[in-house]
């Protein structure tokens, strides 16, 4: 058996040292950060640094996003109006004490500029998906899926297909809303509801 040589009191004492103080200067400069910059740590590690999201659709692009349709899909979670554990969980008082972090937060994400397009679909029915967008969802949304301050809306242009499928087929925004999304996605059919994802998908995102 290979023996594990053992150290020298001081050596390891120093090692520990040196360990916290890399800490402690790690905490030191998260501290530093503005508060928007420092809220959004937490959320970062799924969204990415630039809030560009996953490209498959698994979570969201939100960077550049107007700041009160964050703060409203934010409000809606914490308030269980929405439903997605992890969003939950990350909006609870605990990570976002009151509505000033809740502000923050969303106000240092508007700033943000994805680096990397989104993900698309396979690009076969684009002009179908334009004029289904335009005839059944632009009256909402904008005839380029554009982001709005009143009421609150995020912006479906530059957003990941799959995160568009899976809202209207699937749910996870209000219930009202999730009512009228999955009674278009009945009428619409899988195709169709592709179709549009793919489309908004490659609009350009937010500026």
């Amino acid at each position: 058996m290979t023996r594990i040589p053992s150290l020298h009191p001081r050596k390891a004492l120093a090692m520990l040292a040196l360990v916290l103080c890399a800490g402690g200067v790690a905490h030191a400069q998260q501290e530093a950060l503005p508060a928007g910059a420092r809220l959004y740590l937490d959320c970062g590690a799924c969204h990415g640094k630039d809030g560009g999201g996953v490209a498959d659709g698994s979570v969201p692009a939100i960077g550049g996003q107007p700041a009160e349709a964050l703060i409203a899909a934010l409000e809606d979670f914490r308030a269980s109006r929405r439903q997605d554990l992890r969003m939950r969980h990350f909006s609870d008082p605990q990570h976002l004490a009151d509505t000033a972090e809740v502000a923050a937060v969303a106000g240092y994400i508007a700033t943000l500029r994805r680096s990397a397009p989104a993900g698309t679909g396979d690009g076969r029915d684009l002009k179908r998906g334009e004029a289904l967008f335009r005839g059944r969802c632009a009256s909402c949304h904008g005839r380029a899926g554009e982001a709005r301050e009143m009421p609150p809306r995020r912006a479906l242009a530059g957003q990941h297909a799959g995160y568009i499928v899976r809202k209207m087929t699937e749910g996870g925004i209000t219930a009202a809303q999730a009512r009228r999304h999955a009674s278009l996605a009945r009428e619409l059919g899988g195709a169709g509801v592709a179709a549009i994802a793919d489309h908004l998908s490659r609009l350009p995102p937010p500026p």
